[in-house]
């Protein structure tokens, strides 16, 4: 019967233990942010309600090769107004090194530190600072983005303007 309970024990702790390596890796897993992200917004009408997130025509490409560009859809064409490399450094923040920016100049040629959420792995929350605006002025001001990942249906929409 001893040696039963003492079985019984080891066995368990060894399910219990490799559950919880398990669950360390899980959490330690990179995210993954590579892909085509919508710049949103929340639209209201009443002011102090959250409202609903609406999506812009401003889209940024995470690329696999570890580029980045920000453009707009406008009337007349798509423009690209930023780009470079990024790296991602930890678990919730990854460093844009930014070549070009039509949108914020300053940024040229700087690191541009982002904090990142992801809110039900499609919908990711950006935070980064600006130290001035585009006149050198100090700001020192938060900035907060809210992005969608742009995903492929599963069959062409019918109502799809090209």
């Amino acid at each position: 019967m001893g040696m039963r309970r003492i079985f019984f024990l080891v066995v368990m702790s060894l399910v219990a233990f490799g559950s919880s390596i398990a669950q360390s890796a899980k959490e330690k897993a990179p995210v993954d942010l590579r892909g085509v992200w919508q710049m949103c917004f929340y639209r209201s009408d009443a002011p102090g309600v959250a409202g609903q997130l609406k999506t812009s025509n401003s889209l940024k490409i995470l690329s696999d090769d570890g580029k980045f560009t920000n453009l707009v859809m406008m009337p007349q064409g798509a423009i690209i107004i930023g780009e470079g490399t990024y790296e991602q450094t930890s678990g919730d923040s990854y460093t844009e090194m930014v070549e070009k920016n039509l949108h914020l100049p300053q940024l040229a040629g700087q690191k541009n530190v982002l904090k990142f959420e992801l809110k039900g792995g499609d919908v990711m929350i950006l935070k980064y600072f600006l130290k001035e605006d585009i006149n050198g002025n100090r700001i020192d001001s938060w900035v907060t983005e809210t992005w969608k990942r742009v995903t492929m249906p599963s069959k062409y929409p019918e109502n799809i303007i090209r």
